[in-house]
């Protein structure tokens, strides 16, 4: 996964994030233990620990991958605090991903990960996380075919069955032609 496609999916995402209304914050997503605030949430811990873990430094906000940081970092979305958020933890991580970041080995939680990998897992929660947002809010995804390519490819490569179960769905079954979208969210275990 290279810095590019990082781009891309914080830019898609950011336009579902954008679109989102403080009365839309309680509504169930398709990860169903966590409504829209909690995946926001989420997706802004995972911004902000994908920085720490690329730029090697102290992570800003204490969360463990895949779950929720230790505070709430929404507030009211309603007044445009959430897209200030989200473009500013943006632009953190995808500073932290240059220079060598992504050649480098980088300590994780989950054991030593090289940065090009360490940097895909981030781009594939932005994506999807962000196509979860906008199926809870009645938002189109906008994800565009081949970033949705890349995505599952790397997806494919780096998710072992064994790993399914606790942050990952059982994939659910989508027809080889299906659009590219729709292959990346049934492999995560959604139902496109």
């Amino acid at each position: 996964m290279d810095l590019s496609t990082m781009k891309d999916a914080c830019a898609t995402t950011e336009r579902v994030v954008a679109g989102i209304s403080g009365s839309q914050l309680g509504l169930a997503t398709p990860c169903t233990e966590w409504d829209v605030r909690a995946v926001l949430n989420h997706l802004l811990g995972t911004l902000s620990l994908g920085t720490a873990l690329l730029g090697g430094t102290v992570p800003a906000v204490e969360m463990v991958p895949g779950g929720l940081p230790a505070r709430d970092l929404v507030g009211d979305a309603a007044d445009g605090s959430i897209v200030a958020a989200y473009r500013t933890r943006v632009d953190t991580v995808l500073s932290a991903s240059g220079g060598d970041a992504l050649q480098r080995v980088h300590d994780t939680p989950l054991g030593a990960m090289p940065g090009v990998v360490l940097a895909g897992h981030t781009t594939l929660d932005i994506l999807v996380h962000g196509w979860d947002l906008a199926t809870a809010t009645g938002q189109q995804h906008g994800i565009d075919e081949r970033l949705a390519e890349q995505v599952l490819a790397f997806a494919r490569q780096t998710i072992p069955e064994q790993h399914r179960g606790q942050r990952i769905g059982p994939e659910v079954a989508v027809a080889a032609t299906a659009a590219a979208t729709d292959r990346l969210v049934g492999f995560l275990g959604r139902h496109p």
